[in-house]
């Protein structure tokens, strides 16, 4: 039982997670565009129109998740490892930037994986 009393503060901090991506986009609104572009890199895609720039960056990752239906029975006799199938599932998140006059004043999500 003191065993499970001392890992029981380890166990709790490994559940723990960091903040939103949307919480870590929003702290930079205020920031210069050069804090953005020294943070985030150079954007993915970027426009100015009437003196307003949309700097965003794209985050995808893909999901591969294998099926296994074996094992089955062989025509000759013997159990043999069945087709594995795949299901692909692609997970995007892009992010907008809003800079006015040298400062962030929005920021955007699009995508089915900015919630995290």
């Amino acid at each position: 039982m003191r065993r499970f009393v001392l890992l029981l503060p380890l166990l709790l901090a490994a559940c723990q997670t960091g903040p939103s991506l949307q919480t870590r986009m929003i702290s930079y609104m205020g920031a210069s565009e050069t804090n953005l572009v020294q943070a985030l890199g150079v954007p993915d895609k970027q426009i100015t129109v009437n003196g307003v720039s949309y700097l965003a960056y794209t985050r995808q990752r893909t999901q591969v998740t294998p099926t296994y239906w074996g094992p089955v029975w062989g025509p000759y006799g013997g159990f043999y490892p069945a087709p594995v199938t795949s299901s692909v599932r692609v997970w995007t998140c892009e992010t907008t930037f809003t800079v006015k006059d040298g400062k962030v004043v929005n920021v955007g999500f699009k995508g089915n994986d900015c919630n995290n």
